[in-house]
């Protein structure tokens, strides 16, 4: 239940993202840094997320959130980080995803899909698709 509901607010973000528009892009990079609940900077398509207690940051067309002590950077091409509770997500290039929850780390690199919940870590490269535990 807990993976659909992750599925969930990834799909929902990533549709939010997408619905922006492609103005910023046309004009070069972007970014996106929002730490401890106040975004610092928002230029261009990138959109974060963060509590009083997180970092999140987006680059280049990319969807970064985090919540309850946790960190999430995702960069390039509509990647997606989302990390919850003391947990660190990062998802790189060609709209990686990397979801980590309840302590948890996922990296997600090239067009790979990462999910960590529970005290674990998942790697994902090149198209792969990991899931831990």
């Amino acid at each position: 239940m807990r993976r659909i509901l992750v599925l969930l607010t990834v799909a929902m973000m990533a549709a939010v993202m997408l619905s922006v528009s492609g103005v910023a892009l046309a004009q070069g990079g972007d970014v996106c840094v929002s730490i401890k609940g106040d975004e610092k900077v928002d230029k261009g398509d990138s959109e974060c997320f963060s509590d009083e207690t997180s970092k999140a940051v987006a680059h280049n067309d990319s969807l970064a959130a985090a919540d309850d002590n946790s960190k999430a950077n995702a960069k390039n091409d509509r990647s997606t980080a989302i990390a919850v509770r003391n947990s660190k997500a990062n998802a790189i290039n060609d709209g990686s995803t990397a979801v980590a929850l309840d302590h948890s780390k996922a990296n997600a690199i090239n067009d790979s899909v990462a999910h960590a919940e529970d005290h674990c870590t998942a790697k994902a490269n090149n198209g792969e698709d990991e899931t831990c535990p």
